[in-house]
């Protein structure tokens, strides 16, 4: 660990010193209070506190590690030894924004510390932050104390090559992978890089496949072969692999021929990939072999019959012939030893073809594996039904088309009277509820709340869901009286809960003494994070009320009390949307900064600033950027979601870039944006992006789609009921005047 030269000499004195004291044996005598620290007597006491926390970190003791660096931290802000010390213990804590707060913070002041550098790429790479982290590696390899590290230089050249890659951006990606080229042909690779001969033969193969494969996306065939080659040369083990990368090569050229008979010498070694067989399927096809498809794969499958990605594409081609009671024997076999979400997607897929009972097929299975999961009456559970149930939740995700048909098909059942389990019905009628099918989504929880035993387990589950639904239709009466249900009954629910949402529910029915008296029972009731929600959200709803310089007031002292990053990030969030509100365009924007120079990877911080200043028609070519960013992070955070409900694109976000296209001229792109988000779940009662809808369509003369966007915007604002919307509405019905005026496109 690095530790500057100033806290080495005082450490130094101070060790020796304490030893010594250890040594006396006189009595402690009463001291009266300590003196007010000075600016250098801080500084001295935060070099003990640090040299403290080496001990205690040396001892493991981190927690006490842990606040004697944070302490000495705050006696000496500009010191950055302590930083460097947290880093690894916030990160062990799994305190992940704190440890990212103080590598940035080091590396702004420190560019030299490598060491800083990749903790900090690490945990962006385990975030997600995937741009972050190729900036990140970018400045290392600019870094001048990273020049005479090449095994380092080596390491971090070929992860940016494959993020390169990953990215398609195919020319920095062979730039990088060049660059390991160069280092591993440096004199004494071997002995520099501390690599074994084997270990270095196998490195400049994986690097001359990876120059291959590179020079294959830019159509250079020719270059493509001779790095295969030399590959194959250097890693006896990886020739089989690049068997198959010739055969890519040879079917980008035509000579299916020559591509056949290379897939086929790779597939003897029974990948447990598909893309081979993919290959082979494709150039099976090209030349006219069809009818060898199904035999071919079947005979392969007999041969690898623990290779279940091979088993799906089988039962692929048996449907495509026709052969669907084979297939769909395939997929059960599949589903009942290993399920996947892959094998349900298929298997609902197939179901989907019978439109009679396809869905209650689906809802069959899906009830049978829910209730093994949950038996009762002395008849123990099947714990393997659990895999089962996740694989489905997680296909239907996918599959919205599919959750509506069995969503359909569950209410419908119990209309007529049918029965269906408690949790299937709690976990249909939360995926409805995410989902926004309203209709079916409150009857399956509302039977769900008459059958549910007091602190049974579903409760929580129940009281969620119905409370997104009522809050989704706008039915702030329904949420009241949910909430007093619950306040009343339930026992394995937070109560903090049920005060919060009453006091929006008064909020938007404009009874501002009952909505104030819940978020304050909210506040009285609820602990550590939830009590600063609930301190916020009574600022928002100051806010909303009207009331707007007692809702600055209140965030402006939540900002003084609190100071972990994490909090100060929501506060701020909070204050700027206030300010918005308050018209002070400057103050907002200046917050949202703030958050997003701790955290460039904000999501909703960069489509909010961006919305902004699309609003204003202000730096519109940066806004479109923050707002795709913010798309970008949205669709990454979705698409590593292991949650098992829908989670469909983010309206808010779309319109917002639909909005900045807009202020920047492009009225078709706009339209397209904007007609997407007014289809989303979430964008569908947005009366926002109905009300930019209809500017859309009145820029570009389309009268009376204009005039039905801008009708419905008026009724959903009057749905929605906000004290602010008034303001919005007599805009509209302007206008609409205007409208009136113009003719008609023909």
């Amino acid at each position: 660990m690095m530790i500057h030269s100033p806290y080495i000499l005082f450490l130094m004195q101070w060790l020796m010193t304490t030893a010594m004291q250890l040594q006396l044996e006189d009595a402690p005598k009463k001291v009266g209070p300590l003196p007010k620290l000075t600016s250098d007597s801080k500084r001295e006491e935060a070099i003990k506190l640090y040299g403290s926390g080496l001990l205690y970190e040396k001892e493991n003791r981190l927690l006490d590690a842990l606040r004697s660096f944070e302490k000495a931290m705050e006696l000496d802000p500009a010191a950055l030894s302590p930083r460097k010390s947290l880093i690894p213990i916030y990160m062990s804590l799994d305190r992940i924004e704190d440890a990212l707060v103080q590598c940035r913070y080091v590396l702004d002041r420190d560019d030299s510390s490598l060491e800083t550098f990749a903790l900090y790429a690490k945990q962006l790479a385990a975030l997600g932050k995937i741009e972050e982290v190729t900036e990140i590696l970018e400045k290392l390899m600019k870094n001048p104390a990273s020049k005479d590290k090449p095994e380092l230089r080596l390491q971090v050249l070929r992860e940016l090559s494959l993020r390169y890659e990953q990215a398609s951006n195919w020319e920095k990606s062979e730039e990088k992978s060049k660059g390991v080229a160069e280092i591993l042909e440096m004199p004494s690779a071997e002995e520099v890089l501390e690599l074994t001969e084997d270990s270095y033969r196998k490195l400049k193969a994986e690097n001359y496949e990876m120059l291959g494969r590179l020079a294959l996306k830019r159509k250079d065939t020719k270059t493509a072969i001779e790095y295969y080659l030399k590959a194959q040369k250097l890693d006896i083990v990886r020739s089989g692999r690049l068997g198959l990368n010739l055969a890519q090569v040879y079917a980008s050229e035509g000579k299916n021929e020559e591509a056949l008979l290379r897939v086929d010498e790779f597939l003897q070694t029974q990948p447990l990939g598909t893309e081979a067989y993919e290959l082979k399927i494709s150039l099976q096809k090209k030349m006219g072999k069809d009818k060898d498809i199904v035999p071919e794969i079947e005979l392969a499958s007999s041969r690898d019959n623990h290779n279940n990605s091979l088993k799906l594409i089988l039962a692929r081609e048996l449907r495509i012939k026709g052969q669907v009671p084979r297939a769909e024997a395939i997929y059960e076999e599949i589903a009942t030893q290993a399920p996947s979400t892959e094998v349900y997607n298929a298997l609902f897929d197939l179901y989907r073809e019978n439109k009679e009972s396809g869905a209650s097929r689906a809802l069959a299975r899906l009830e049978s594996s829910i209730q093994a999961v949950s038996r009762k009456g002395g008849i123990p559970p099947d714990p393997s039904q659990a895999m089962q149930v996740k694989a489905m939740l997680l296909a239907l995700k996918k599959d919205p088309e599919m959750l509506r048909k069995i969503l359909d098909q569950a209410y419908n059942q119990l209309v007529k009277g049918g029965k269906i389990g408690l949790e299937t019905k709690v976990a249909l009628g939360t995926l409805a509820s995410r989902a926004s099918e309203l209709k079916a989504g409150e009857k399956l929880l509302l039977v769900s709340l008459t059958e549910s035993t007091p602190n049974s387990a579903t409760e929580s589950e129940v009281y969620s869901g119905l409370l997104r639904i009522y809050r989704m239709a706008h039915k702030y009466q329904e949420i009241i009286t949910i909430c007093k249900d619950g306040l009343d009954k339930a026992k394995n629910t937070s109560r903090v809960l049920f005060h919060v949402e009453m006091a929006g529910a008064y909020t938007h029915l404009e009874k501002d003494v009952e909505a104030l008296a819940a978020i304050d029972l909210a506040i009285s009731e609820s602990q550590d994070r939830e009590k600063l929600f609930s301190k916020r959200y009574r600022a928002s709803l100051l806010a909303q009320m009207g009331r707007l310089q007692e809702a600055e007031k209140e965030a402006l002292t939540l900002l003084r009390d609190y100071d972990q990053p994490s909090e100060v990030r929501d506060i701020r969030y909070t204050l700027s949307s206030i300010y918005s509100g308050m018209k002070n365009h400057e103050k907002s924007e200046a917050l949202l900064k703030q958050i997003l120079e701790a955290d460039p990877a904000d999501a909703t911080a960069n489509n909010d600033l961006g919305y902004q200043w699309a609003d204003r028609s202000h730096n519109l070519e940066e806004a479109e950027k923050l707002i795709r960013k913010a798309l970008d992070l949205d669709q990454k955070l979705r698409d590593t979601s292991n949650r098992l409900t829908f989670e469909p694109e983010n309206a808010a976000y779309i319109d917002s870039l639909g909005w900045v296209i807009f202020r920047r001229g492009k009225l078709k792109e706009a339209r397209i944006e904007l007609e997407k988000a007014s289809n989303l779940p979430e964008g569908s009662d947005d009366p926002v992006v109905w009300d930019h809808l209809g500017d859309v369509y009145f820029s570009l003369k389309e009268k009376q789609k204009s005039l039905e966007s801008y009708l419905k915007a008026i009724n959903l604002y009057q749905v929605v009921r906000t004290r602010r919307d008034a303001e919005r509405v007599k805009d509209i019905k302007q206008k609409i005047q205007l409208l009136e005026l113009e003719p008609s496109k023909k």
